[in-house]
């Protein structure tokens, strides 16, 4: 009878050990997603800060919403649709290749070219 007692106690121990760690990683993923999420949303009402980055009651109010939705089981691409849909494609710190917004990504990209052939030119002179 004693024997079982002491058994159980460290199956016991194990199995809390197993759920606690188990627990810690949920709440890890889901805190870097969270950060994850936020950073790539602007706030609105501040100039230049991520929702990540700025403290103001709404960053704070759609960090909440962000954590809802993560609960939710909702993924990244659903969340930032979701902030789209309300504030539209300015919500996003990164802007999306479509429209003239494709200039930001060809631009640099045409200027290097350009330069490099200025200078192959000259140098072949």
């Amino acid at each position: 009878m004693i024997y079982s007692k002491v058994l159980i106690k460290p199956n016991l121990l194990i199995i809390s050990l197993i759920f606690f760690f188990f627990t810690i990683q949920v709440t890890a993923n889901d805190s870097s997603n969270l950060y994850e999420i936020s950073n790539e949303l602007m706030c609105p009402v501040c100039q230049g800060q991520t929702v990540a980055e700025s403290n103001s009651k709404l960053a704070i109010s759609m960090r909440d919403v962000i954590k809802q939705k993560i609960s939710e089981g909702k993924n990244k691409n659903e969340i930032l649709n979701y902030f789209t849909e309300i504030y539209g494609d300015n919500i996003l710190a990164t802007p999306p290749a479509k429209g003239l917004n494709i200039l930001l990504y060809l631009v640099p990209i045409l200027f290097l070219v350009i330069s490099i052939l200025y200078w192959y030119k000259k140098v072949k002179k």
